[in-house]
């Protein structure tokens, strides 16, 4: 763990001074901005897992929530001074909180679970901060909130990839779906007039699934999956005795990187 760590703060230190010799106010190479979000990635895949059960709850928590805005920082043109700030609140005590203590010798670490080895491929992939947040409540129990921020990354990209297909596809397939008079439509009634990522948000997510499934993004089996997904992350956004539990949760990711995740026909 302490190479791993110093390889971790040596990397953070490296791209602390590429961007201090960047000249524009803001970061728009996609090749920082991916380096960004692979730090990102690698604190909640590799690290975070293993040393919650051997750093503070509060130190934990303090590079989570530093490593998950790298995370977001990685979208097109955030400012360079706020990528700057980010890398030196990360930087400034690593050492002293995490490096110093694996050298030694107090960070005795868990060994990955299977929970956490499936989440590793999910962490890896390039996706919105609600991925990445949603894994780390997972990683920590927090089974609800991680149904209610796995299904809100599951409709991001969803509502993204309809964005780089135009929109105009998305409102003639409601419009025709609406038009028909038998069949599995017949009682689809919901034309839509969507022309931004802003109106696709407002548009209910039931009635989304129903479009991209008249669209040929997913079948009416998937339909049937994701709505179950759906589902899940409502019970877990509102009170309620059904349980959520790690299977439940499992299951449900599962279904979310298989049908949208890993699925071709939603990669961006």
């Amino acid at each position: 763990m302490e190479t791993s760590l110093n390889s971790l703060l040596e990397d953070l230190k490296r791209f602390r001074k590429v961007l201090k010799a960047e000249t524009v106010p803001q970061v728009g190479k996609k090749i920082l901005r991916n380096k960004a979000n692979e730090l990102g990635s690698a604190w909640h895949r590799d690290f975070s897992p293993k040393l919650k059960s051997a750093v503070p709850d509060e130190v934990c928590a303090r590079y989570d929530e530093g490593f998950t805005r790298l995370i977001k920082l990685s979208s097109p043109n955030n400012l360079r001074s706020s990528y700057l700030d980010a890398l030196n609140d990360l930087i400034s005590k690593f050492r002293d909180e995490l490096v110093i203590p694996a050298k030694q010798g107090l960070l005795a670490t868990a060994s990955p679970s299977a929970f956490d080895s499936f989440f590793a491929s999910l962490a890896g992939t390039e996706e919105s901060g609600y991925l990445q947040e949603a894994v780390a409540c997972a990683r920590a129990a927090h089974f609800r909130a991680a149904a209610v921020l796995g299904w809100s990354a599951a409709i991001d990209r969803i509502h993204r990839k309809l964005e780089g297909l135009g929109f105009q596809q998305f409102n003639v397939s409601s419009a025709r779906m609406a038009g028909q008079q038998s069949g599995r439509y017949k009682k689809f009634n919901q034309v839509q007039n969507v022309n931004s990522i802003g109106e696709i948000r407002e548009v209910f997510d039931t009635i989304v699934l129903w479009v991209i499934e008249g669209m040929g993004l997913i079948d009416s089996n998937q339909h049937t999956r994701l709505r179950s997904c759906f589902d899940m992350r409502c019970q877990s956004a509102h009170p309620g005795e059904a349980p959520i539990t790690s299977f439940n949760l499992l299951s449900f990711f599962s279904d979310l990187d298989q049908i949208i995740f890993s699925n071709p026909k939603f990669k961006l």
